[in-house]
């Protein structure tokens, strides 16, 4: 009877899975190690420590293996967690409310306004037309020399910059739209944690900040503008002046608007000091460049008639002798009836003195009136210029003296000089 129960209970399966069984036997079992042989040294057990701490790092390791298992239902199998990748976080959507939306097709239809009214003027400018204004400073304003820079009238600089300003005010509200429309099948926050529309809206922010910085640009050119009505051209009303102006202030406002709280304090400093430079820049260049033009329009239709001098001193035998001296040698007094060193020169001979002297002007002078020809020749390049008989040129009214001693004339005793004098100023 035992051997049968034995041989019973040996053929009935066993309840505890194969992998424990071979476990708890792997336990009890203790291998053998063989026996040392005579003589040989001790090995030397690592300390308790050591092995507890090895047991720790194995059973961290034990503890970190899943069993998932199979599709099929077959065997499990065993799978490190640590080699599983990491989930990322999720980006986080853009918050519109924080996003400034400023009205920029409003400002791109300012810009477009300031660059027609400024194409208008440039090209009455370049055809010499007149405007039409209601008031009476507009043909004023854009006559003086502050309405061209560089040859080129101030109305189409403002033209371009007008364009540059409205291109830009328009691309920034297309992206705008591509911000802040979103559909309402999709899902708003997968959507807005886009990379396309993160994008998008630091595209959309740097648009928004260049067109504040173009608008202060614009005001600081028309603050310099309104300076000039009111100061140089003394208070002319010219109403595109006026317009342009308007213009240039509400696209700068429209700039500023569309500026976060951090943005904009980061900003200011920068758009401030571009809107200083921009207003010293016009007043320095547009300034210097306006008084060039008006000294060059103050003469450009100057005409003066060929008047000669009317010598009012009275001449005397010495200087009389002197003059007559100068034209028997060949010397030569070449000036201009407008200068007033030549005159002067001729009132050191006085009125009854024939001087040899050479009109450089006989026809009158006008801007770009060439010299005679006898001054050409001899290249006068200054007035009044003496050519002596030996060729020497002496440049500016000389004394008498020296025109004397430079043509080698002696004069006479000086007693004899002044009574010649008084007598010639008693018969006349």
């Amino acid at each position: 009877m035992m051997v049968l129960s034995v041989a019973r209970a040996a053929s009935m399966p066993s309840a505890r899975p194969p992998a424990a069984a071979h476990a708890r036997a792997s336990r009890r079992v203790s291998p053998r190690l063989p026996p040392r042989p005579a003589g040989a040294a001790r090995v030397a057990m690592p300390p308790p420590s050591s092995i507890s701490r090895v047991r720790s790092s194995a059973s961290r390791r034990a503890s970190s293996l899943r069993v998932r298992a199979s599709d099929g239902g077959g065997a499990p199998s065993p799978s490190v967690a640590d080699d599983e990748p990491a989930t990322k976080r999720p980006p986080k959507p853009l918050d519109l409310a924080t996003i400034p939306r400023p009205p920029l097709r409003l400002a791109a239809g300012l810009a477009a306004v300031g660059c027609v009214e400024s194409s208008y003027l440039a090209f009455e400018k370049l055809t010499g037309g007149a405007v039409t204004c209601p008031l009476t400073g507009c043909q004023t304003a854009l006559s003086s020399g502050y309405s061209v820079l560089f040859g080129v009238p101030l109305s189409a600089y403002g033209a371009a910059a007008y364009g540059l300003v409205a291109a830009l005010a328009w691309w920034g509200a297309g992206m705008a739209d591509a911000v802040f429309d979103v559909d309402d099948a999709d899902d708003d926050a997968s959507v807005l944690a886009s990379p396309e529309r993160r994008s998008t809206a630091d595209a959309y922010s740097k648009a928004r900040a260049l067109l504040c910085f173009s608008g202060f640009g614009l005001a600081g050119v028309s603050s310099y503008l309104l300076y000039v009505l009111a100061v140089p051209l003394g208070g002319a009303e010219c109403v595109y002046c006026l317009t342009s102006a308007a213009l240039s202030f509400s696209i700068c406002a429209i700039g500023w608007s569309g500026l976060a709280p951090k943005q904009a304090a980061s900003t200011a400093p920068a758009a401030v000091a571009l809107y200083a430079v921009v207003a010293l820049s016009c007043y320095v260049v547009i300034g210097g460049g306006a008084a060039k033009e008006e000294a060059r329009a103050s003469t450009a239709g100057l005409q003066l008639p060929y008047a000669a001098p009317v010598i009012d001193n009275k001449s005397t035998a010495y200087s009389r002798d002197l003059a007559a001296f100068l034209t028997a040698r060949g010397a030569k007094m070449y000036g201009a009836f407008w200068c007033s060193h030549c005159e002067d020169q001729k009132e050191l001979f006085g009125s009854g003195a024939a001087v040899p002297y050479v009109e450089c002007f006989p026809d009158g002078w006008q801007r770009g009136a060439p010299l005679a020809e006898a001054c050409a020749n001899v290249g006068i390049t200054g007035f009044p210029t003496w050519v002596m008989p030996d060729g020497a040129k002496l440049e500016g009214d000389k004394p008498l003296k020296e025109l004397a001693e430079a043509a080698g004339f002696r004069a006479p005793p000086a007693e004899a000089a002044d009574a010649a004098a008084q007598l010639d100023d008693l018969l006349g």
